[in-house]
């Protein structure tokens, strides 16, 4: 008989092994060689030099890319049934009573056009169109000719990122891209040795650098808040980084919904909503009116300028 089966959770799991490992490379490109506070770097190093200079890292990000989303095929055939994907007669396997048992793992399996076939053969909750497919191929083809060591024309920083947050999009939905990367901070065994409300915080520069990748409008095909509209500090993000470490200028938290007198905001770096107050802030010069109650004594915090409100310039 045939043993350890995969199950579609086994290739889901791999595929977002794969897209958040080809984020990360991408993002410690930036982490430690953009983001930095060096004028003279910034004047004379064009940004696009540097993702020049690691061509490779773009390479094997679309490798990853293409194995997540040939993973996330054969979960959803995995659904119907894990023997579709065994590249063999039927009348060899080894399935008959006296047969000798063989792991799943040693058995060729479909790959390329007959992968693509049969997961368009078989039921699933995803919407299978020809914008997908052609979506898979191009992956495919891209893949294919960094495989082989040819110039993989179009294909830069933005392409990558933006079609790892639309295949997290596309089979999981909106917002999971950013919540895998999170967990992936959460499940480090190293995580909290620093300090855990900090370091949970920090995912923040997720979205900051998903944001100057690919700009407000695509970002926005990827998070389930309308982003456009006005953002707000989140209380909680702000406090874990600003307690004892550094300063946040970004802000992730939106009104959920957006209306006048919403009394809700949704923050979409810690994924928490936090009930607020619609009152215009007393701090000169801020035309803020999303007031937060954080249990001060001497008034609530404004989520636009984090001031106290009742404080008034002189």
């Amino acid at each position: 008989m045939i043993i350890n089966i995969p199950t579609k959770h086994d290739f889901e799991n791999v595929a977002k092994e794969n897209l958040t490992l080809a984020f990360n490379l991408l993002f410690k490109v930036y982490e430690n060689d953009i983001d930095h506070e060096d004028e003279i770097i910034k004047e004379e190093v064009p940004i696009q030099r540097i993702w020049d200079h690691h061509h490779g890292t773009l390479r094997n990000t679309l490798i990853l890319l293409n194995q997540a989303i040939e993973g996330l095929m054969k979960a959803v055939i995995c659904e119907t049934s894990s023997l579709l994907l065994i590249d063999k007669q039927r009348k060899d396997w080894p399935t008959l009573p006296l047969a000798e048992n063989k792991d799943f793992d040693s058995l060729y399996t479909i790959g390329g056009e007959a992968l693509l076939t049969t997961f368009c053969a078989v039921g699933s909750t995803i919407n299978i169109d020809n914008d997908l497919i052609h979506f898979i191929e191009e992956i495919r083809q891209k893949r294919n000719q960094a495989i082989h060591g040819i110039n993989v024309k179009d294909v830069s920083v933005k392409y990558i990122i933006e079609n790892i947050l639309k295949t997290f999009t596309i089979w999981f939905g909106k917002d999971t891209w950013h919540k895998e990367l999170k967990q992936n901070i959460f499940e480090n065994p190293l995580f909290g040795y620093f300090d855990s409300d900090f370091e949970s915080a920090n995912s923040y520069k997720f979205l900051d650098f998903a944001l100057l990748i690919i700009g407000k409008a695509p970002l926005s095909n990827y998070v389930s808040l309308d982003i456009k509209k006005r953002p707000y500090f989140c209380p909680l993000c702000k406090h874990g980084i600003e307690r004892d470490y550094g300063t946040l200028s970004s802000k992730w938290a939106f009104l959920n919904p957006n209306q006048p007198t919403s009394k809700t905001v949704h923050c979409l770096n810690c994924h928490r909503s936090f009930r607020v107050q619609r009152e215009k802030c007393k701090i000169n010069g801020c035309k803020g009116n999303v007031l937060y109650d954080a249990g001060y004594a001497d008034g609530l915090i404004c989520l636009t300028c984090f001031n106290i409100s009742n404080y008034v310039n002189e």
